[in-house]
């Protein structure tokens, strides 16, 4: 028979066996996701990449021996690395793919985080998310520089691909993650409601003007319909036609965000051509059936009826971040322009470049960025102005000053004012008189003296005294003689002198 020593032996060892198979499990799945994280984004992407090319080269009769070359370019494009082929430089690329890569790294990041991790496991996540496409930019550049005597491309700066990428997949990890862990962040470090208020509300901002900017653009191309038919006519035959319609799709976040610029007040340009809410400058442009929803004049005076889209939005994001406390209110409306304005700044960078001979093309990105803020600041400040000053706010304001008292119970010399406390409530002069105790207190008959006398007289025999319990003589005031037990006046409560 085993001893209770060798069962507490034997039970502490299983449950060791079974500790280290859970941390063996945990530490393997955690290694499977790290890797998911790290190249699920990546090789799906050159998978899609590899496919379109293979497709393209296959329909365009050519040989497979550019394949590598050009799946390594498209690569970096997706990136935003500017591409250039024989000597001509495109900086201005697609935003769309660039986009979902980024959607798809803040998917994997955000799903592999998950709840009550640690820091060091959110850490290693965010490495992995930006190792894994860091490793396919260093081979996209090994096999673009090796096969530039197959394709005229030349390779990048690799200090810019490689700063792409991290940038890219980084902030998409750290944006994923962030999201999860938003009020785990907004908690430990104490940001309060109106900071908050001021993230959720420009971020809202900015896709609102952006939704504005797409209805814009979905409406020109209606309206311009024909030239955006003879645009893509150009392609000649059917695979012309859906090159041309899929070049259009990619590029067609670059031209909402051209279109949110121009409503905010800045200008676009694409060579010498220029566009504005009030004018136009003609120049030439790419043949992009997408470009045919460019104005070929402008209107005048009435497009700055265009302002009415940034205004209304500023205006909502004003009332929703109003606030009791005016300082709360201006740090809402300043952090929701601030977040608005560098958002319009990183997405008119993105989508603007040098566009080979036609010169730099895109956002004057400082313009769009000043008057962002400025429309969701200044706006705001105004709503956040006209609330304050409303008779509702006031009289709000001065209840949460009182803590919840109405500003009638307390007058502004810091006592009680006459609605509170009038003459008939609780102390009028019926229950206040010269003496101590007035006649309609209880004491009928009962006279107390000014300050000084030293004689209580004159009580009823009917009232409170009565012939149990008054004394026979209350001449003198030193004490009330011969009273029984229960007489409603000890000698404590009986004064030697008045």
């Amino acid at each position: 028979m085993p001893s209770p020593t060798a069962d507490s032996l034997a039970s502490r060892l299983r449950q060791m066996r079974q500790h280290n198979r859970a941390q063996r499990a945990v530490s393997e799945g955690s290694a499977r996701q790290l890797v998911v994280v790290a190249f699920a984004v990546p090789v799906v992407t050159m998978l899609t990449i590899a496919v379109v090319t293979l497709t393209v080269l296959l329909f365009a009769g050519s040989g497979l021996e550019g394949l590598g070359p050009a799946v390594g370019s498209m690569w970096l494009a997706i990136h935003q690395v500017p591409v250039t082929i024989s000597g001509v430089t495109i900086g201005v690329l697609p935003l769309l793919p660039t986009l979902l890569v980024a959607a798809g790294t803040v998917r994997m990041a955000g799903s592999a985080s998950g709840p009550h991790r640690p820091p060091s496991e959110l850490i290693a996540i965010v490495f992995s998310a930006i190792g894994g496409p860091l490793l396919v930019t260093a081979l996209s550049l090994a096999v673009v520089m090796d096969g530039t005597s197959v394709l005229p491309v030349q390779s990048p700066p690799a200090l810019v691909a490689f700063g792409a990428t991290l940038g890219i997949h980084g902030g998409a990890a750290l944006a994923g993650i962030g999201w999860r862990y938003r009020t785990d962040i907004y908690e430990r470090l104490a940001v309060p409601p109106s900071v908050r208020r001021g993230i959720r509300y420009g971020a809202a901002g900015v896709c609102a003007l952006l939704t504005a900017a797409a209805a814009v653009v979905v409406v020109r191309l209606v309206m311009r319909w024909q030239t955006v038919g003879d645009l893509i006519a150009g392609g000649n035959d059917f695979d012309g036609y859906l090159g041309l319609a899929v070049l259009s799709l990619l590029y067609l976040p670059n031209v909402i965000v051209g279109a949110a610029a121009v409503l905010v007040g800045a200008d676009v340009h694409l060579g010498t051509a220029s566009i504005d809410l009030v004018d136009v400058q003609g120049g030439p442009v790419p043949p992009l059936p997408l470009l045919g929803a460019l104005p070929e004049a402008g209107v005048g005076t009435l497009g700055v009826l265009g302002f009415v889209v940034p205004a209304s939005i500023a205006v909502v994001v004003g009332l929703r971040c109003r606030d009791l406390d005016p300082m709360a209110n201006l740090r809402s409306v300043a952090l929701a322009g601030a977040v608005a304005a560098t958002a319009m700044v990183v997405m008119c960078t993105l989508a603007g470049g040098e566009l080979g001979e036609f010169g730099m093309a895109g956002v004057t990105v400082p313009t769009a960025g000043v008057f962002t803020l400025g429309w969701f600041v200044v706006v705001g400040l105004v709503v956040g102005v006209i609330h304050a000053a409303l008779p509702a706010t006031r009289q709000a304001r001065r209840s949460a000053a009182l803590g919840g008292m109405d500003e009638f119970d307390v007058d502004p010399d810091g006592g009680y004012d006459d609605e509170y406390l009038t003459d008939d409530e609780y102390l009028t002069d019926e229950y206040l008189t010269d003496g101590y105790f007035s006649d309609d207190f209880g004491f009928d008959d009962l006279e107390v003296a000014d300050v000084g006398t030293d004689e209580i007289s004159g009580a009823d025999d009917d009232e409170y005294f009565d012939d149990d319990h008054a004394a026979d003589d209350m001449v003198g005031g030193d004490r009330v003689a011969d009273s029984e037990s229960d007489a409603h006046f000890a000698d404590e409560y009986s004064a030697d002198s008045r």
